[in-house]
């Protein structure tokens, strides 16, 4: 059975006691073996040494010694220690640094066995939460070891960015255990702490109009989990005023939920109900644009043939100047100086005459010197005083009669 669980300040408070109690209890085992290993490793050694200055008493029984010999002795007998120390330091395997690092000596001397591989760490770059790093980092390495310096000497590898340039520039032997490693830390990136939330922000919360009841409901329940100290009996009261006008916000009034779980089948029920309304929405939304698609097509089809029955458009002007240059040629200068805008290119109707061809619509069917709409956009300029340079002086009258429709062949 799922349960969800309502995490108050006293549990999270008992939770890191007990996690710091067993770090210490690790801590304590661990110190209590190496010194057993140490005493042990130095009884082996004074057994040996004794053993061996006994002999040599015994063999030097009776016979006086020279100075000469007294200092050979001496100096074999420091040769001795020396070697002892040495074997001593090879059995309990202390690892000395020779460069300057931020832990104390004796985190860098305790020694970390070829076979530890760290876990895979979410690596943290000074952006999110440093608490909730340092308790993923805390559950991930107690799995591994209990061992405090390793936890120390460990921690940098879930570092990058921002934070690894601020573990870098510790001072050196400033670390002196994971607690201290732990509080610098979080105090360093302080303003990255999650704001906690609050049964006032609970209180605010709506389902959006558009948004899913299973999205409301996963934000809805991941809320109340952040809230600390809230009972189940408000979770479940505060969710009918956050839910949006509909089937199930009635349902819900009708009939409260008990528990979590049954809020939470509840909704999983009606959102497939809900899904299941929408797909039909769609479906239907689908048909309805594929007919309307349908008439459309037919009414631009009876259109084109009404237009094609209707013929061409005819002139504008009763009169029209007569010109000392090709409308094709004036077409170019004036799109050249701006004068005239660039028409939009109209395609080629079916039927047309394609040894025709019009610069001005970029179509076939008719010439430009044709065109009815291109000898409106020209008289139109010369009116307003723009293309008067091409105005046919020597004609005794400026303007011409106007042009008989042509025989209808593509749209100008």
């Amino acid at each position: 059975m799922v349960t969800t669980r309502n995490t108050s300040t006293e549990d999270q408070t008992e939770m890191w006691r007990v996690m710091e109690q067993r770090m210490m209890e690790m801590q304590r085992k661990h110190k209590e073996e190496m010194a057993a290993v140490r005493a042990e490793c130095l009884a082996q050694i004074a057994k040996s040494k004794d053993g061996e200055i006994g002999g040599e008493q015994g063999e030097g029984a009776g016979e006086k010694q020279t100075p000469l010999e007294g200092e050979n002795s001496s100096a074999r007998t420091d040769g001795r220690e020396e070697k002892g120390n040495k074997d001593s330091r090879s059995l309990v395997k202390v690892e000395e640094s020779t460069t300057m690092v931020t832990f104390v000596r004796e985190i860098m001397e305790v020694h970390i066995s070829k076979q530890f591989i760290p876990p895979q760490f979410k690596m943290y770059d000074g952006t999110s939460d440093p608490t909730a790093h340092v308790k993923s980092f805390i559950n991930a390495m107690t799995f591994r070891t209990g061992c405090d310096a390793i936890w120390c000497r460990t921690f940098s590898l879930s570092l990058e960015g921002e934070a690894l340039e601020w573990f870098n520039s510790l001072p050196v032997n400033s670390v002196e255990n994971f607690k201290s490693l732990g509080e610098m830390f979080k105090k360093q990136f302080a303003a990255c702490n999650a704001e906690d939330v609050t049964v006032v922000d609970l209180m605010n919360l709506r389902q959006g109009k558009e948004e899913p009841l299973k999205v409301f409901m996963d934000r809805y329940q991941k809320t109340i989990r952040r809230v600390k100290g809230l009972g189940l009996e408000l979770a479940l009261q505060y969710v009918m005023p956050a839910l949006r006008p509909g089937p199930f916000k009635d349902s819900i009034c009708r009939n409260p939920p008990r528990t979590m779980e049954e809020l939470r089948q509840r909704a999983a029920d009606e959102a497939r109900v809900e899904n299941m309304k929408q797909q039909y929405r769609k479906e239907a939304q689908e048909g309805r644009m594929d007919k309307s698609d349908g008439r459309k097509t037919d009414g631009q089809g009876s259109r084109s043939g009404q237009k094609n029955r209707e013929g061409p458009r005819g002139p504008r002007f009763q009169q029209y100047t007569t010109l000392n240059t090709p409308r094709a040629r004036i077409l170019q200068e004036a799109l050249s100086a701006q004068i005239m805008q660039t028409p939009l290119r109209q395609p080629t109707p079916p039927g047309a005459d394609l040894t025709k061809r019009c610069l001005y619509h970029q179509n076939s069917g008719h010439d430009t010197e044709e065109c009815v709409t291109l000898r409106d956009k020209i008289e139109e300029l010369i009116h307003a005083g723009r293309l008067q340079r091409y105005i046919k002086e020597s004609a005794p009258d400026q303007y011409t009669d106007r042009p008989s429709s042509p025989k209808w062949t593509s749209p100008r």
